[in-house]
């Protein structure tokens, strides 16, 4: 080498040295200690912490960040939990899991204005609105399944951000079915423009899996027979999606770790979708004995939606119609056996989770609401409740971190005046509301 090089190379060498030489001596300052994160100790009078099984009196729950860390017997002082532990005293309540409905459409609303309706900003707000009375009243986490606007995304995300209070969000995005389909049919002019997922053989349907995916979709929404007004909604009719269609949808979606939500009310659609891999069956209005089987050999669950039944029996006149819409007299027999579907299923241990099929023109109480209407349809007050908490959380597939008021579990937490267990109405006062260990609502006042 000439020296004309290694001169160069030498003292680049020495700084590099000198450089190393002061690193050491002057270290980068160490990271700051991240705050602890806030500690808030609840006195339970009464605590159902594990729906189903029996309540609990007297407890200290201890939640830390978003978890729940302890569950004590007695009423423990705060200071023993941390300097800055925050106690909240609902030693007068009933203190439960939050409610989790798995069938609500957050983006439609039957009496809303079309200004509102054709808006993708005033829709979504529309929605932001509704989510927090839904948090108020008790609700901390929603299955959206059918958006085809795609509006619940935008509204999933900005809860999730914590820019708008609300319930967390499981969205299915746009409805698949055969073309033209119930959920799956054009826009029409009071609706946001979207292209319809309607799918016509496997290759459109694995297409339409794949999209609504790529768009953001947590779970995929079939719809396997018509509505609960339709013909292709009756006990006898034959699914309106073929076989391998089903397959092929349901198999884009195990492949993405997608479940399959199965809109079904007649008995084949019920069946197919089962066999098929469906997760949960909205409505399910006609299963039978093979249903039964099914149900129990797949470990799906079944979400009867009895509030929207409700609903439409008080309203015959104007869902009824002509041609492929039932008439008044056969709207009715469905509505009926809607709203008894509950108690039918679990006098056969069909295994239940709770769904409302309701959005922004129903009340925000709605989901306690399906949990009157299950006990009056004979499912007792204890099988409701775990129905609307840890059954909810197991179809969700986070039965292990939801649903329960238990350490380790996620911190949402609601409260009531009297004993739901004793009467379901007491649901629907909810007074305190936690949602991922954040206070959302305390009593205002004492009871």
């Amino acid at each position: 080498m000439s020296p004309r090089i290694a001169r160069p190379l030498f003292a680049a060498a020495l700084a590099l040295c000198a450089f190393a030489a002061i690193a050491q001596s002057n270290p980068p300052p160490a990271a700051a200690a991240q705050p602890e994160p806030p500690t808030t100790v609840i006195h339970a009078g009464t605590l159902l912490a594990s729906p189903g099984d029996a309540a609990l009196k007297t407890r200290t729950v201890v939640v830390r960040g978003d978890r729940i860390v302890a569950v004590d017997e007695g009423f423990r002082p705060a200071s023993q939990y941390g300097a800055d532990a925050r106690l909240v005293d609902l030693s007068d309540r009933f203190v439960m899991p939050g409610l989790i409905d798995l069938h609500m459409h957050l983006a439609i609303s039957m009496n809303v204005d079309p200004e509102v309706s054709t808006s993708p900003a005033r829709l979504a707000l529309s929605g932001a609105g509704y989510a927090k009375r839904l948090l108020d009243a008790g609700v901390t986490t929603v299955r959206d399944v059918g958006d085809n606007g795609g509006t619940v995304y935008a509204l999933r995300d900005a809860i999730a951000a914590g820019d708008v209070p609300g319930p967390r969000i499981f969205a299915a995005g746009r409805v698949i079915s055969r073309t033209g389909g119930h959920g799956a049919k054009h826009p029409v002019p009071t609706e946001l423009h979207f292209e319809a997922a309607g799918c016509d053989g496997v290759e459109s349907c694995r297409r339409a899996v794949r999209e609504n995916i790529e768009a953001g979709a947590d779970w995929i929404k079939l719809t396997v027979s018509g509505s609960g007004r339709e013909a292709g909604g009756r006990a006898d009719a034959q699914p309106i999606m073929l076989d391998d269609e089903i397959s092929t949808a349901s198999e884009a979606a195990r492949r993405a770790y997608r479940p399959i939500a199965a809109h079904a009310h007649s008995t084949a659609a019920i069946n197919a979708a089962l066999r098929n891999g469906a997760t949960t069956i909205e409505h399910g209005t006609y299963f039978d004995a093979e249903s039964v089987r099914l149900f129990k050999q797949r470990r799906a669950w079944l979400v009867p939606t009895a509030s929207v039944a409700a609903f439409v029996r008080t309203q015959l006149s104007m869902f009824a119609g002509s041609g492929d819409v039932k008439g008044t007299e056969e709207l009715k027999a469905w509505a009926d056996a809607a709203v008894a579907n509950p108690g039918r299923a679990w006098r056969a241990g069909v295994p239940l989770a709770l769904g409302t099929d309701g959005g922004p023109s129903f009340d925000a109480d709605t989901s306690a609401k399906e949990v009157g209407l299950y006990v009056a349809a004979g499912v007792p007050a204890s099988a409701a409740l775990a129905a609307a908490t840890r059954n909810g959380a197991e179809a969700l597939g986070l039965g292990d971190s939801l649903g329960r008021v238990q350490p380790g579990y996620i911190a949402d937490l609601i409260a009531v005046d009297g004993d739901p267990l004793a009467d379901v109405e007491r649901l629907r006062r909810v007074v305190f509301v936690m949602k991922d260990g954040a206070l959302h609502r305390l009593p205002e006042r004492a009871p």
